[in-house]
């Protein structure tokens, strides 16, 4: 056994000696708070989730059930962009994916996308409005449409006779062209325009 000469000798010993607790404790200490932040994003996630569910239940009432069967089952978030206001759910699919610049026509490639949607829709009591958007660059040789607000009101009437065909009930279906007169981008950039030639499909929120 060692015996010490001075006081302060036997502090520093034992000070020494406990240098391992205090790094121990620092490291369970890093550990906990980790733990507590990783908890707390994730409770933050599961909040947001539920919070966002109930602003949509108080805002559409029985119609939150199309959000979650167009966002779970039927994935359209990720070929089109998907919004919520107070008095409508807007799909809105841009330039090129349901049309070829110029044309009316649906491409084939379109039609699974279109299909997703009729999943939904026909046992949709809402009103289902389709509304045909262009950019504003005219169209030249074209001599089919003198206008874009033709184009834009063919590519919309083109969707509803889709759903249509497809079983959607007609008297819940409406169509309407814009042209070039409700642009959501700027057209001076290549990118602007094919954002604004896009379909916006309208899922009508009932009156309560």
């Amino acid at each position: 056994m060692r015996y010490y000469e001075r006081e302060d000798e036997l502090e520093n010993e034992l000070n020494r000696g406990a240098l391992w607790a205090i790094t121990y404790g620092d490291m369970m200490s890093y550990l906990m708070i980790f733990f507590m932040i990783l908890f707390a994003f994730y409770s933050s996630k599961n909040i947001a989730a539920q919070f966002s569910m109930k602003g949509l239940e108080e805002t559409f009432g029985k119609d939150t059930a199309i959000v979650s069967t167009l966002f779970s089952k039927n994935g359209i978030q990720q070929i089109a962009q998907v919004e919520i206001s107070a008095n409508k759910i807007s799909i809105n699919f841009s330039d090129p994916i349901l049309f070829e610049e110029g044309s009316d026509q649906l491409k084939p490639t379109s039609y699974p996308h279109l299909h997703r949607l009729t999943a939904v829709f026909k046992d949709l009591p809402n009103p289902i409005q389709i509304e045909g958007h262009t950019d504003n660059r005219p169209l030249g040789r074209n001599l089919r449409f003198r206008s874009n607000w033709e184009l834009s009101s063919a590519r919309a009437f083109s969707v509803l006779q889709f759903f249509i065909k497809e079983g959607v009930a007609p008297e819940k279906l409406s169509a309407v062209g814009y042209g070039e007169f409700k642009p959501i981008k700027s057209n001076d950039t290549p990118e602007g325009r094919s954002g604004n030639r896009r379909i916006e499909i309208n899922i009508i929120r009932h009156e309560i």
